[in-house]
């Protein structure tokens, strides 16, 4: 068997229709090195050779260099520019055994060359590879995404790099984006962290009354959905509502609630997910009593008094949330999190297996300088707060520049006013469309910005879809009423979990305060010159226990970063062990603070 031959069929067990659309390739000669490896030349023009694709006397020993190099920037995943002979992908892996390597070849052709120059069979069943190979360079945040990266490096091998400079530079671009959403998604941890563990704590008992969305899922295959955003254009959209209702299920976000109640419509579904005190305000007064709520349990709390027709309980994305989750015996369910409710809410389309989904106020740009739909909570307050000298049309406009706008290119064709966290969430959505053609999707407006994969639909042609309100009715009745009952068991598995956390915490900062105490006795004892080996021991005792414990993603979820500690790398003993002894530290107050919380209780009922 051939090397192409063996590579190949290693290839068809996990990526079959990649392996089934390689031809037969065009042979690239094997060369010898010194080393004994085998590397290989690219073809050139004018029947010239081209760049060598491997070093031409270790190529193992070079791979090594450029992966320590690589890994010096503790990511969790790299993302390689060319398999090429695959010596420095097995590099990487060797290096570090958590690592994933997404390898990205522009030409599929160069690409099946390639495999028949080595025996690669065993790198690519390895499950920490993934691969791009060919067509749109955007499916690098895919790939990322579902091998559940986090942060990603960059490395190239460089022959086949310059050879598709172009295809390689949309490639940096679109993983520049997805590293851009990712720092987003980490501040935003980090920024709202302590409030969302306030929210849990106020909810806890939540989990146990509320069924989830999991259960939801293909509730409404084969019926059109309208997702209702709060974007300017959904003025454009509320003449048509009332009908639009009878031919769509309607899922509106939370911040589009004010439009709806202004045009007298009650949407099916509405998606509730930021947990600040100002976003439940856009509830106040809001019309849900025919509405089935979609939320997570770390909201603010005052959307749970809110007399709406059911609830349905999202998955949360944060530790504490998923422990009582898991507690209360049935499935909740992921939403995608795309940093905005209107990912959320088509996500939510998509599980109940809506096709086609359209959308009204999806706008992800500033029209006319406008932030949001006429009625919404930013306009109003604009409104009522407008003086002679600072009038709304000032605030509004204010609004859109903070969004640090740019011109970008509209679904239209034309130019619209775009901020940099909005192109954000095109790009989420862009990522999503292509990993789910099943769910086609478009915009009843094209004044928004352009979205890859989203096309536009007027609303005439909702319109000449058949009336299915009755059909729709029918089944949101049979699932109000299922979902207005707990889950069996649900309450009491959530208040056991609730008393095993109130230990669990305890235990922990005990444990945390000790081995604070025991770093500073250490480093008190080094500074003097006496031995300091039976506290280091009991040191390498507290972390690993630590490290095993239930608690250490719970109270981990909030400890501040080396930088915000005011760590850097230890020179010494003495600086390892005052680090130590101040993330100890940090580990015993996120503890404490915790219990404090879940001391005080959950919310009445």
């Amino acid at each position: 068997m051939s090397h192409f031959e063996r590579n190949l069929a290693a290839l068809e067990a996990r990526w079959p229709a990649l392996a089934a659309s390689l031809a037969p390739p065009e042979a690239l000669e094997p060369v010898p090195t010194a080393s004994g490896e085998l590397t290989a030349r690219l073809p050139g023009s004018d029947g010239k050779s081209g760049a060598w694709l491997a070093s031409r006397i270790d190529p193992r020993a070079e791979a090594r260099r450029a992966a320590a190099a690589c890994l010096s920037s503790r990511k969790d995943a790299v993302v390689l520019l060319g398999l090429g002979l695959g010596y420095l992908a097995e590099a990487l892996l060797a290096a570090d055994g958590e690592l994933k390597v997404i390898a990205c070849e522009a030409d599929s052709a160069l690409f099946a060359a390639c495999l028949g120059v080595r025996d690669l069979s065993a790198l690519l069943a390895d499950g920490r590879l993934s691969l791009v190979v060919g067509g749109d360079p955007g499916a690098i945040g895919w790939a990322l995404e579902s091998l559940g990266a986090r942060e990603a490096a960059l490395a190239s091998t460089p022959a086949l790099a310059e050879r598709s400079a172009g295809w390689y530079a949309a490639l940096r671009e679109a993983l520049e984006r997805w590293l851009d959403k990712e720092r987003v998604n980490e501040r935003t941890l980090r920024r709202f962290g302590r409030l969302w563990v306030r929210n849990l704590s106020r909810n806890a008992a939540e989990p146990g009354r509320r069924r989830g969305i999991a259960g939801l899922a293909g509730a409404f295959a084969g019926f059109p959905a309208l997702v209702l955003a709060a974007g300017p254009t959904l003025d454009e959209a509320l003449p048509f509502l009332a009908e639009l209702r009878r031919r769509a299920l309607l899922i509106a976000v939370d911040t589009a609630l004010p439009s709806l109640a202004a045009a007298g419509i009650e949407s099916d579904f509405v998606v509730v997910a930021d947990p600040q005190y100002w976003n439940a305000r856009h509830l106040d007064r809001a019309r849900v009593t025919s509405s089935i709520i979609v939320t997570e349990a770390a909201v603010h709390p005052a959307t749970f008094r809110l007399d709406a027709r059911a609830f349905a309980l999202a998955s949360s994305l944060y530790p504490l949330g998923r422990f009582l989750e898991d507690a209360s015996g049935d499935a909740k369910g992921r939403l995608g999190a795309g940093g905005s409710v209107a990912t959320g809410a088509w996500d939510f389309a998509r599980i109940l297996g809506c096709a086609p989904v359209f959308f009204a106020g999806l706008d992800l740009a500033f029209p006319g300088m406008r932030t949001h739909a006429r009625a919404s909570r930013f306009e109003q307050r604009a409104l009522d707060s407008g003086r002679r000298l600072a009038p709304a049309a000032l605030a509004l406009f204010r609004a859109a520049v903070s969004g640090q706008p740019f011109a970008a290119r509209s679904a239209e064709g034309g130019e619209v006013a775009s901020g940099r966290a909005l192109a954000l969430y095109a790009a989420w959505f862009e990522s999503r469309l292509a990993r789910h053609p099943e769910t086609p999707t478009s915009r009843l407006s094209g004044a928004g910005l352009a979205i890859a994969g989203m096309g536009t639909s007027a609303p005439g042609e909702v319109l000449r879809l058949p009336d299915v309100r009755g059909d729709l009715d029918a089944r949101l009745e049979s699932i109000a009423a299922e979902w207005s009952v707990p889950p069996p068991g649900g309450s009491e598995g959530v208040e056991r979990a609730r008393a095993e956390l109130l230990e669990l915490f305890a235990r922990t900062r005990d444990a945390a305060l000790a081995a604070a105490s025991t770093a500073a006795a250490a480093r008190q004892a080094v500074r003097t010159g006496r031995a300091a080996d039976r506290a280091l021991r009991e040191l390498d005792r507290a972390d690993r226990a630590l490290l095993s414990s239930r608690a250490k993603d719970l109270v981990g979820f909030l400890y501040p970063t080396p930088e915000e500690l005011g760590l850097s790398r230890s020179a010494n003993l003495d600086e390892s062990l005052e680090a130590s002894e101040r993330i100890y530290g940090s580990i015993a107050e996120s503890a404490a603070w915790h219990l404090e919380l879940l001391e005080a209780g959950p919310a009445p009922a």
